[in-house]
């Protein structure tokens, strides 16, 4: 007679205990997102493919459709093209690539500990020899690691496919580098904000212990995250000032001075992007302007309108016209402040969550 003996399964991925036992718990989530981001950067592979054979079978390499060169007069017709093309295509993809982030904090943080918890399987591991802080360790660092190693495939072929599409069509918000396009969908920030999107939805979850109302309050406190880090983006990397020597004129009366929409130029390169323009006095008073593009007499000369009281207070004083921009360099150094914050934001949400599984009960 024989006698046969059971042997353990080996664990997938080095995975052990209650690490191998999260990723099994999660393994219909990662399934799904993993089918998502094949199906997300396979269509942008061919969508951006196809853009990029039109442009270099009809010689449109430089031809930005909002700073049209010169040598690209020509094939003005063929850029316009684009856009009856693509451009619908081109708008979807860019809200698929938005949503995504959002979408792993609520799909898949929000439920990670609020099932546990709504539940109750959570009482089961913790009396199985497993720690509280073990327990969460597993339940956090597996999908963490999962969404580190997604997201940056996801942001390595949404960054080339942004290099692509950027510029060329006519779509607003799709402009440029500044845009926001181009700043939550290329480089670190797409792995930042997917990586924090996460472990916020799990931080909730860990607090709200509901599945549906944990995804809600994610949902509103992503959003909020979401425009914190893009304003403090402009916050944190000093601004760039370009001045201008002027004279200014008060706005004249009667008809005897031709007036025209002109444009306050003070030397700001191209594509840069524009944080706020105005005038400097003598004594380094500055008076901010609402745009750029001002009424000036036919000499080229800026004038000093009613409405600024305090333009006409100071006119005869003002020597110099400035402009505040963010140069085309500044896009990098930008995407890694982005990055920066929504890491540091999630580091503290793991650390917040290890500190408050100790008063659970």
């Amino acid at each position: 007679m024989t006698t046969d003996t059971l042997t353990p399964a080996r664990p997938r991925w080095g995975l052990r205990g209650v690490s191998w036992l999260s990723g099994r718990q999660e393994r219909t989530a990662f399934a799904i997102a993993a089918g998502v981001l094949l199906a997300v950067c396979g269509w942008m592979l061919y969508l951006g493919g196809s853009i990029s054979d039109y442009v270099d079978a009809n010689h449109l390499q430089h031809c930005n459709i909002v700073y049209f060169p010169p040598e690209c007069q020509t094939v003005d017709a063929l850029a316009e093209g684009l856009d009856s093309n693509w451009q619908v295509m081109v708008q979807a993809t860019s809200w698929i690539l938005l949503a995504l982030p959002p979408a792993l904090g609520l799909f898949l943080g929000a439920p990670l500990l609020a099932r546990e918890f709504e539940s109750g399987t959570y009482r089961l591991a913790w009396t199985q020899s497993v720690s509280r802080r073990r327990w969460l360790a597993a339940r956090l660092g597996v999908p963490l690691a999962v969404t580190l190693v997604g997201s940056t495939v996801l942001a390595v072929v949404s960054t080339w496919w942004v290099h692509v599409v950027e510029g060329r069509f006519a779509v607003p918000g799709y402009y440029h580098w500044f845009t926001w396009m181009s700043r939550t969908t290329s480089g670190p920030a797409v792995v930042g904000f997917c990586v924090v999107g996460v472990a916020l939805g799990a931080a909730v979850g860990l607090v709200v212990r509901r599945v549906v109302a944990s995804m809600a309050v994610t949902a509103v406190l992503t959003l909020g995250l979401r425009l914190l880090v893009d304003q403090l983006r402009f916050v944190l990397l000093p601004a760039k000032r370009a001045v201008v020597a002027v004279h200014v004129a008060l706005e004249p009366t009667g008809a005897h001075a031709t007036l025209y929409n002109g444009h306050l130029n003070t030397g700001v390169p191209l594509e840069s992007y524009n944080l706020g323009n105005g005038f400097l006095t003598t004594g380094g008073l500055r008076i901010p302007l609402v745009s750029d593009w001002i009424d000036m007499l036919a000499d080229g000369t800026p004038i000093c309108r009613d409405e600024s009281g305090q333009c006409l207070a100071h006119h005869t004083e003002i020597v110099q016209a400035y402009s505040d921009y963010q140069p085309p360099s500044a896009e990098w150094p930008m995407l890694w402040t982005e990055a920066g914050i929504c890491l540091a934001v999630a580091a503290a949400l793991v650390a917040f969550c290890f500190l408050w599984i100790r008063r659970l009960r």
